[in-house]
């Protein structure tokens, strides 16, 4: 597996020098810099993804909206706004490359 290996050494600093990657580390910094806004944030972000991955029992989308409502305030502040904005940018950077990654080969 060293070819793949190498080739995955690659991919990593690719993504590391990428301009997506390098805001998310600015806008992480600038977030740390207030440890109870970051901490409020990590509060939303496990909230958030508890919710998008539990079962919809009917009642989801009224729960979704709630919680946006409830978190309103802190998704409008600068620095957490920013933050979720280029870690969303990554997420979906990372999620494009698996998924180039699995359709490229036969993966069923």
């Amino acid at each position: 597996m060293t070819e793949v290996d190498n080739e995955l050494f690659v991919l990593i600093e690719a993504v590391r020098h990428s301009e997506t990657y390098k805001q998310y580390g600015r806008k992480l910094i600038a977030l740390k810099s207030d440890p109870e806004l970051k901490k409020r944030v990590d509060e939303y972000r496990a909230e958030n993804y508890r919710l998008q991955t539990s079962p919809d029992d009917g009642t989801l989308e009224e729960r979704i909206e709630a919680f946006a409502q409830a978190n309103l305030e802190l998704t409008e502040e600068p620095r957490a706004r920013e933050f979720l904005d280029a870690e969303l940018a990554l997420c979906r950077m990372l999620q494009e490359i698996v998924d180039r990654v699995v359709s490229g080969i036969d993966f069923e």
